[in-house]
Protein backbone atom coordinates (compact mmCIF):
# COMPACT_ATOMS: atom_id res chain seq x y z
CA UNK A 1 0.00 0.00 0.00
CA UNK A 2 1.40 3.41 -0.95
CA UNK A 3 1.39 6.17 1.67
CA UNK A 4 -1.29 8.84 1.36
CA UNK A 5 -0.42 12.48 0.95
CA UNK A 6 -2.60 13.04 4.04
CA UNK A 7 -2.39 10.03 6.39
CA UNK A 8 -5.65 8.76 7.87
CA UNK A 9 -4.44 9.67 11.36
CA UNK A 10 -4.01 13.30 10.28
CA UNK A 11 -7.80 13.63 10.03
CA UNK A 12 -8.19 12.86 13.75
CA UNK A 13 -7.73 15.82 16.10
CA UNK A 14 -4.89 15.10 18.53
CA UNK A 15 -6.68 16.91 21.37
CA UNK A 16 -9.44 14.30 21.64
CA UNK A 17 -8.54 11.66 24.25
CA UNK A 18 -10.81 9.06 22.61
CA UNK A 19 -9.44 9.57 19.08
CA UNK A 20 -7.52 6.26 19.02
CA UNK A 21 -10.47 4.20 20.27
CA UNK A 22 -12.79 5.92 17.75
CA UNK A 23 -10.42 5.08 14.89
CA UNK A 24 -10.30 1.44 15.97
CA UNK A 25 -14.11 1.14 15.90
CA UNK A 26 -14.45 2.83 12.50
CA UNK A 27 -14.41 0.33 9.59
CA UNK A 28 -11.69 0.82 6.99
CA UNK A 29 -12.33 -0.11 3.35
CA UNK A 30 -9.76 0.11 0.61
CA UNK A 31 -10.71 1.95 -2.55
CA UNK A 32 -10.27 -1.35 -4.42
CA UNK A 33 -12.83 -3.02 -2.14
CA UNK A 34 -15.23 -0.12 -2.56
CA UNK A 35 -14.89 0.21 -6.33
CA UNK A 36 -14.72 -3.54 -6.97
CA UNK A 37 -12.36 -3.20 -9.94
CA UNK A 38 -14.44 -0.44 -11.57
CA UNK A 39 -13.16 3.07 -12.33
CA UNK A 40 -16.30 4.70 -10.96
CA UNK A 41 -19.37 4.02 -8.87
CA UNK A 42 -22.59 5.82 -8.05
CA UNK A 43 -23.46 6.58 -4.43
CA UNK A 44 -26.91 7.65 -3.23
CA UNK A 45 -26.78 9.83 -0.12
CA UNK A 46 -29.88 11.46 1.34
CA UNK A 47 -31.66 11.49 -2.00
CA UNK A 48 -28.71 12.85 -4.00
CA UNK A 49 -26.52 10.91 -6.39
CA UNK A 50 -22.74 11.20 -6.23
CA UNK A 51 -20.09 9.63 -8.45
CA UNK A 52 -16.82 8.37 -7.01
CA UNK A 53 -14.14 8.10 -9.71
CA UNK A 54 -10.53 7.05 -9.77
CA UNK A 55 -8.25 9.03 -12.07
CA UNK A 56 -5.42 7.79 -14.27
CA UNK A 57 -3.06 9.10 -11.59
CA UNK A 58 -4.73 7.00 -8.88
CA UNK A 59 -6.54 9.89 -7.16
CA UNK A 60 -10.18 9.75 -6.05
CA UNK A 61 -12.76 12.34 -7.10
CA UNK A 62 -16.26 12.59 -5.61
CA UNK A 63 -18.72 14.70 -7.62
CA UNK A 64 -22.41 15.45 -7.25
Amino acid sequence: MQPCEFPVSAAMPASRPDADSTAQRRPLLTSKELLGGRRELRIEHEGCEYILRTTRNGKLILTK
